[in-house]
């Protein structure tokens, strides 16, 4: 990692535990100098003011989430066990970061534009992860031939359902038991395109 790098990352860590217990109005770019260890002309060299550090941190965590979705479906099997790894790794992230989450959600308010930019691209890769699901899912003759413009329309339909599964965490997030309801959609799902005419081993799943 060049010295560049490392210093943006230790910023960002330090900006993203004061923004969790703080939010960004309570924030100063002081605060963040002294919880990354750095100067303030440090900090103004990589970003001009604190919300560029906001922007900066949720970006991360986005990117943070991509790569482990990346990871958990890649070392799934079938279609049907990528597609539960995806919204499990999904549910897990939203777990740990809800309390980040709920500190900065008046402070996204604000910068609604620019959380919108990011909340879209963030799930268009989760469209297009989804879309490579089915794809592969189609090819080994797991699931049923899917047609390019069916399975846009159902990688589309099935990130929005996932999302739907986090309004529980920001009710009694304790009491949510994700593996419950994740498993629960995905079969179901899967009862709709499955290919009936193979077998496969639910001990596999």
């Amino acid at each position: 990692m060049e010295k560049d790098e490392a210093v943006i990352k230790e910023i960002l860590a330090g900006a993203k535990t004061l923004f969790g217990k703080h939010g960004l109005k309570k924030t100063t770019m002081e605060d963040i100098a002294t919880a990354a260890g750095k100067g303030k002309s440090t900090l103004y060299y990589y970003f001009p003011s604190k919300k560029e550090i906001f922007e900066a941190v949720v970006e991360s965590e986005m990117k943070n989430l991509v790569k482990s979705l990346r990871n958990s479906v890649n070392n799934a099997f079938t279609a049907k066990a990528k597609l539960k790894a995806f919204l499990k790794e999904q549910i897990t992230a939203i777990l740990d970061y809800h309390n980040f989450k709920e500190v900065i959600f008046e402070d996204a308010m604000e910068n609604f534009k620019v959380m919108i930019c990011l909340k879209s691209r963030y799930e268009q890769i989760q469209i297009d992860m989804i879309r490579e699901i089915l794809l592969g899912g189609s090819q080994s003759g797991e699931f049923k031939e899917l047609s390019n413009s069916k399975m846009n329309k159902l990688a589309f339909m099935m990130v929005t359902a996932f999302r739907g599964l986090h309004y529980p965490l920001s009710i009694k997030s304790a009491e949510f038991k994700s593996g419950e309801y994740f498993d629960g959609m995905i079969d179901l799902l899967i009862d709709g395109i499955g290919n009936d005419n193979l077998s496969f081993d639910k001990k596999s799943f």
